[in-house]
């Protein structure tokens, strides 16, 4: 807001030369150059003058006044809105780029600020600024129910049984009065956070219901959320804060759903691509709560996600499964990628929906997730089984799917080989010929410990290894873990001194950013184009790619054979591989 201040110095609207005060000024961490103004007046008569030049008297002529001044340092959105009633309202919109003097003007109407973006900006900007704003929300919401003790798999139970909840009009219109009771001699309300509780799971209950979702799959996930119902939160009308003298009345459950409400559910936009905010602010939120190295739950970024179903180059006609699908962020972005490219083919649709869509979840919380997850992003009916990826009875129900796709991030506490083996079982289930995308830890493709080697060995004599991407080191924040990207084509061995494409894929264009996590800079689209165009052309580009021969015994990473320019290495380039090396062999050491 510096930058804003100071274009702002001498820009009041009586021209006296002192401080510009707009009604509103709205900036964006992930856009440093964009910024929304908007000036208000309360009679729709002052909205705008005949010539515009009267910034004092008219919401119009001030919301362009800020403009000019604002323009010299940023791209501005500037709104004029007048009118005390929403009948009587008048809005009038504009845009002015950077540095330039002509200023385009939009139709009378009066939308959300992501549409404002979308419409000047263009839909891939909005995106990233709803993104962002999401992952805010996630963060903060995360933080404030860690400050009542609430630990992070029961947040992710909690919030996700909410937003369920928050689908039925009845809790949506009534949760605030079932919030509390008045007590008959004193008239004070008493928190009543057990009969919110049960609301919400009877809520539940209906939404699910009338979705239509099968019996053994409602009864599985009530089971999840009446656990709700014997929290500590449910139980006490009074709670304990950390870092607060004494209890507070136990509003909790309550103050959830509200914020939810208001800061979530405002975000939902419909596109002509059915943008599901509602459905990837379930999926930031359960990756910063359910995030956990030490239980193996990694949970894949959104971009990584659809960057696999380009790498496969998904097909309308494709089967997918995730043997081990976490809350469904793979299964989602698949279904996304083939309902874009079925389009209004409704019959095509359904079938995608109830018979393309495979998953295994071993976790009962993860499966209640990932069900909940697919129905917040436009489908409840796929086939997601709870249980192990391994035993023959949910293999042999994924045959019958006959799937030609498997995408996976298998868990880490499995180590090297468990981590390859879920790979091979994935593989396993494919037709001839099937695509498989997996990403795992680094180690499983640098290892040379026996158990690994001897996967490895498995993996070449029955599939092709057509890839390996190493992916950026802080791809999941905020867990320290280093990734790789490994593709393979299913039930034809790896042919004698073919040579796999090797990536060295460490900028995505994202940057971590204070309370935001991991943002995108905007040049993630380039990136990815440059990527898949690089994989699929097999093309070697210096520093970038490689192709290279490898056996079970070598390692499969570009950083292994590709050419180093030593002109480009600088002293603190050393210096961090340096660190880097005595913080891996310290972490070895400790294991």
């Amino acid at each position: 807001m510096a930058k804003a201040r100071a274009c702002l110095a001498k820009a009041s609207k009586s021209l006296t030369g002192k401080i510009g005060s707009p009604e509103f000024i709205i900036t964006f961490p992930s856009m440093p150059d964009d910024i929304i103004v908007v000036e208000c007046k309360a009679d729709a008569k002052h909205h705008e003058s005949e010539s515009g030049d009267n910034p004092v008297g008219f919401a119009a002529d001030g919301a362009l006044h800020y403009s000019a001044f604002l323009s010299q340092e940023y791209n501005v959105i500037s709104i004029a809105v007048s009118g005390s009633s929403k009948d009587k309202l008048k809005v009038s919109s504009f845009y002015q780029k950077m540095g330039k003097l002509e200023v385009i003007p939009s139709k009378p109407d009066l939308l959300g600020i992501f549409s404002y973006i979308t419409q000047f900006k263009g839909e891939t900007q909005a995106q990233s600024i709803e993104s962002a704003e999401i992952t805010k929300t996630a963060i903060e919401l995360n933080k404030e129910l860690n400050d009542y003790s609430i630990v992070e798999y029961e947040r992710c139970t909690l919030v996700s049984a909410i937003l369920l909840a928050l689908q039925n009009a009845a809790f949506k219109a009534s949760y605030k009065e079932q919030a509390y009771k008045v007590q008959a001699k004193t008239k004070l309300h008493l928190p009543t956070p057990e009969r919110l509780a049960d609301f919400i799971v009877i809520s539940i209950n209906n939404v699910l219901k009338d979705a239509d979702i099968d019996g053994e799959r409602v009864a599985s996930m009530i089971g999840e959320y009446e656990k709700i119902k014997n929290h500590s939160i449910a139980k006490s009308p009074l709670i304990k804060k950390k870092k607060a003298s004494g209890q507070q009345d136990n509003y909790v459950l309550r103050d959830i759903a509200e914020r939810l409400e208001k800061t979530v559910l405002p975000l939902i936009t419909l596109g002509d691509k059915g943008y599901d905010v509602l459905g990837r602010f379930y999926r930031e939120f359960i990756r910063y709560a359910g995030t956990d190295k030490k239980t193996g739950l990694v949970l894949t970024p959104q971009h990584i996600t659809e960057f696999f179903c380009d790498v496969v180059n998904l097909n309308v006609n494709d089967v997918v499964f995730d043997s081990c699908c976490g809350s469904g962020g793979f299964l989602i972005s698949a279904m996304k990628h083939m309902l874009e490219i079925a389009g209004p083919d409704q019959k095509k649709r359904r079938a995608i929906k109830e018979n393309q869509l495979v998953g295994i979840e071993r976790r009962t919380d993860m499966f209640t997730f990932a069900c909940s997850n697919m129905m917040m992003s436009g489908d409840g009916k796929s086939h997601i089984y709870q249980g192990d990826s391994f035993a023959a009875e949910i293999v042999n129900k994924v045959r019958g799917f006959k799937p030609t796709v498997a995408f996976l991030n298998p868990p880490y506490d499995v180590g090297e080989d468990g981590q390859l083996e879920f790979i091979e079982n994935a593989l396993n289930c494919l037709q001839p010929g099937g695509r498989c995308a997996a990403i795992v830890q680094m180690s499983c493709v640098t290892s040379a410990g026996a158990r690994a080697v001897t996967v490895r060995e498995r993996l070449l004599a029955s599939h092709t290894l057509t890839g390996v991407f190493s992916m950026p080191d802080d791809l999941f924040h905020p867990v320290g873990v280093i990734t790789c990207i490994m593709t393979f084509e299913a039930h034809k061995p790896n042919p004698k001194g073919y040579k796999t494409f090797f990536g060295y894929f460490k900028d995505d264009g994202f940057v971590k950013t204070k309370h935001m996590g991991r943002v995108n800079k905007g040049s993630w689209d380039k990136i990815r184009e440059t990527w898949l165009d690089a994989y699929v052309n097999r093309e070697k580009i210096s520093g970038l790619t490689v192709l290279q021969s490898v056996s079970a015994a070598d390692e499969w990473c570009a950083e292994a054979y590709m050419e180093t320019d030593y002109s480009k290495i600088t002293q603190q380039d050393f210096m961090k591989a340096v660190r880097d090396y005595a913080i891996h062999k310290l972490v070895l050491e400790t294991l």
